[in-house]
Parts: structure tokens; C-alpha cells; sequence
């Protein structure tokens, strides 16, 4: 049985990405405010509904399903947001949960704490039964459109798989223009296998009208197979994502998206997400 803990896996909490395998790279896309200045919502409430359809090779079939997201913003000093997904496999089916709440503390620091889970019981599983994101991120003082980030993931699969994911990064803005960079630094145990990976995104639009965006990410993946003899396993993994984030209206909208991923000698994924939002 092999330990299926990706290192590209843990990049960010997982429930607010395009859904190829709930768990990719961040997506500027998600709808939430910068953590520099984020501005006031009109209306406090944002619903989301969302579905994907994904088509996995090497015989992993064909994955989809959807979710309901619900987010309150009263002011501009926090926010928090719950989502519930449904996803479906060959032959398994799953229900994945997530909570976050974003805290600005000062003109200069914000925080990010999220916890998700409902993985099985299982070494093997794709999804953790449990983890968590704390991210802190600092707007450097005489640069307001310059933001540094760092931050730690934590996943626990079926005993005796867990892993641990450091990371650092930047953000800048620049007129409509959003540039994000992530370096990841990877653990997974057992084996203590380490492994490093990038994630890196351009956005472009302005809220309440529209956003779009490009995604891409790329590293090694590491762990330890679990059997008589264990074994290192590594190998590189790529990713890609486009999204179009459209306001119909002052209060809702539609959001499109198309990820593509790469896991050399393994398999490859390819899929759609349609959302649409409401402000209330």
C-alpha cells in the first residue's frame, strides 16, 4: 500500500480551490478580500453553489461532484466562511468539510486560520481526515501594495501517515494586476521524506465586476510506501489552472474554471468547475 501524501497537496486549505482533487494550488479567485485593506462588502453574506467534473488517467476514472459555500464579512476586520463537498470515485464517495476565518489585527497584519477534513480512515486515502492552515501575512511598512506571507500546513491521514508543509511568499498588487509566489518546503511521514515545490499566480480585474486569472505550480512529490520492505517513492509533479470570476449583477455571479495536472509516472488530471455566487 503506498502512503498518497503529495507534497503539491497541502499547498492551501483545500476547500477553496477548483476542485480537481479538492486540493491545489491557491486560487486568487476565492472571492476574498486582500489582506493589506479588504474592503466592505455591500451585503455581509456571500453563497456559493459549485460543481467539477474530472477525468483522472491510469484508471483512477472519472471524479465529480460538488459543494455549498456560505461566507460573512461584517466589517473589515474579519471574516469567516464554511463549506460542505461532495465528491465521487470509482467506487467511493466522500463528504469533506472546511471552516476559515480571516482576522485583521492592524493596518499591517492579518492572519488566516482554516481546518478541514472527512478523509477515511486510510493511509492510502487521497484526502486527509484532518488538517490545518495558519497563515500570517504582513504588509511591509512604506510599501502598502507589497505583502509578505508564511505559514504552516498540517495533514493527518490513517495511522501512520501525516505530513507537514512550511511555506513563504509574497503578494503584490499593482493596479489591477494581482502577482502571488509560494515557495513550499514538504514533509512526509513516515520516512521523513522532504521534498520542495513552487506555486505561483496572476490575477487581473477589479472586484464586483470581474477577475481572471492564471495558476500554475510545480515540485517534487516524496513519501514512504508502506509495506514489508518500505521504500522512498519521488517523483515531479505540475499544475496549471485558468478561472474567469464574472458579477452578472451587483449581487451575483458566475465563476469558470480549467485545471490541468501532471504527476510524471503516475497519472495525470483534467477538469471543469462552474460556480455561481449570491450576495445578500
Amino acid at each position: 500500500m503506498l502512503m498518497r501524501l503529495s507534497t503539491m497537496a497541502a499547498l492551501t486549505f483545500p476547500l477553496w480551490v477548483w476542485a480537481v482533487e479538492v486540493r491545489a494550488q491557491q486560487d486568487p479567485a476565492s472571492g476574498f478580500p486582500p489582506p493589506s485593506e479588504p474592503p466592505v462588502a455591500a451585503k455581509p453574506f456571500r453563497l456559493e453553489f459549485h460543481s467539477f467534473d474530472n477525468a483522472v488517467s491510469n484508471q483512477f476514472g472519472h471524479w465529480w461532484g460538488g459543494g455549498l459555500q456560505l461566507s460573512y464579512q461584517p466589517s473589515r476586520r474579519w471574516m469567516a466562511a464554511g463549506e460542505v463537498v461532495g465528491q465521487n470515485r470509482p467506487g467511493e464517495s466522500e463528504v469533506l468539510f472546511g471552516f476559515r476565518v480571516l482576522r485583521q489585527w492592524s493596518q499591517w497584519l492579518s492572519t488566516d486560520l482554516a481546518i478541514s477534513g472527512g478523509g477515511p480512515d486510510d493511509p492510502a486515502a487521497f484526502f486527509p481526515r484532518f488538517r490545518y492552515d495558519v497563515t500570517a501575512n504582513l504588509q511591509v511598512p512604506g510599501v502598502p501594495s507589497l505583502i509578505l506571507t508564511g505559514g504552516l500546513t498540517r495533514l493527518y491521514f490513517g495511522k501512520p501517515n501525516h505530513g507537514r508543509v512550511g511555506r513563504v511568499g509574497a503578494i503584490y498588487y499593482w493596479r489591477r494586476f494581482v502577482f502571488q509566489g509560494t515557495l513550499n518546503f514538504n514533509n512526509a511521514r513516515p520516512g521523513n521524506r522532504k521534498a520542495k515545490s513552487v506555486n505561483g499566480a496572476v490575477q487581473y480585474g477589479q472586484e464586483g465586476r470581474y477577475w481572471m486569472g492564471w495558476t500554475v505550480g510545480g515540485g517534487r512529490e516524496a513519501w514512504q510506501t508502506l509495506a514489508l520492505t518500505p521504500q522512498d517513492v519521488e517523483f515531479t509533479s505540475y499544475s496549471s489552472s485558468l478561472f474567469l470570476r464574472k458579477w452578472l449583477a451587483t449581487s451575483y455571479g458566475i465563476v469558470f474554471s480549467y485545471g490541468y495536472s501532471v504527476k510524471r509516472a503516475a497519472y495525470r488530471i483534467h477538469g471543469l468547475e462552474m460556480k455561481f455566487f449570491l450576495d445578500f
